[in-house]
């Protein structure tokens, strides 16, 4: 079949959209199984989709976003009510989400050979791809229950890939570098410690992950900000005000009292 670029990326999400569909139909004790193998899927039809123009880092850094919001999604997915009043409509938010994605990821994949005017809107929808995962998979985390180190290291290493994908994406370069690969592992640690710290806070899993993502917000925002030289007093501001402000927010909606 001779498809375009764009048609592939239509299949791709149709294909997703639908074995995202497809978790109604599988028994509980087999989800996550599902959704590993949902992840896997998520990232070949994404490397098809995309192949063209990809070389070896490409192969690996621009499909860490597409296989994690798709997992992030799928696991949050199975903790909806069992009705597709509910689910149809996350389902094809998903599809359209997924589909801007993929176009996101291969301006980036284009940007890296030439300049194109795209890169700008693309760096935006990946950095909010990024959060929206991250909030999802942290969701989940949570809703395990597990002990404190456990939420830290989960945590940490989930953070890793997504910060990665984020700080190659400034530069765009054939390998990732050194600097990168300590930058994201320092990121990626603060983030586990905030996780371990929020363990000992009696949130809801909500204001947990939202803490945790908005924590990856300003980390990674300054950092990204500082790499581009774009760094100033007021972009500091607006990133801490964000901070402190859903900080309080996590202080003032949790129960103290028990």
């Amino acid at each position: 079949m001779n498809l375009n670029k764009r048609q592939k990326i239509i299949i791709t999400t149709i294909l997703l959209t639908l074995g995202l569909l497809s978790t109604q139909l599988v028994d509980f004790n087999l989800r996550f199984r599902f959704i590993a193998g949902l992840g896997v899927v998520a990232y070949f039809l994404s490397l098809w989709a995309l192949w063209e123009g990809l070389n070896k880092t490409k192969a690996i850094i621009l499909m860490i976003l597409p296989t994690f919001f798709t997992v992030a999604v799928a696991s949050f997915y199975f903790l909806l009510p069992v009705r597709w009043l509910t689910r149809l409509p996350v389902a094809l938010s998903f599809g359209l989400t997924f589909y801007l994605l993929l176009l996101s990821q291969n301006v980036f994949n284009v940007a890296s050979i030439r300049t194109i005017p795209l890169y700008r809107a693309a760096s935006t929808a990946a950095f909010l791809f990024t959060l929206l995962s991250a909030f999802f998979i942290y969701n989940v985390v949570y809703a395990f229950n597990l002990l404190f180190f456990w939420n830290g290291l989960l945590v940490a290493l989930i953070s890793f890939p997504l910060i990665l994908q984020v700080l190659w994406s400034i530069e765009m370069g054939e390998k990732i570098t050194a600097s990168i690969l300590v930058q994201a592992a320092i990121l990626s640690l603060v983030i586990g410690e905030l996780a371990l710290a929020f363990s000992f806070w009696p949130m809801v899993t909500t204001i947990w992950s939202l803490s945790l993502s908005s924590a990856m917000y300003v980390l990674l925002g300054l950092t990204t900000n500082v790499l581009r030289g774009r760094v100033n007093s007021r972009v500091v501001w607006e990133y801490l005000g964000i901070g402190v402000v859903v900080l309080i927010i996590s202080f003032f909606t949790t129960s103290w009292t028990g």
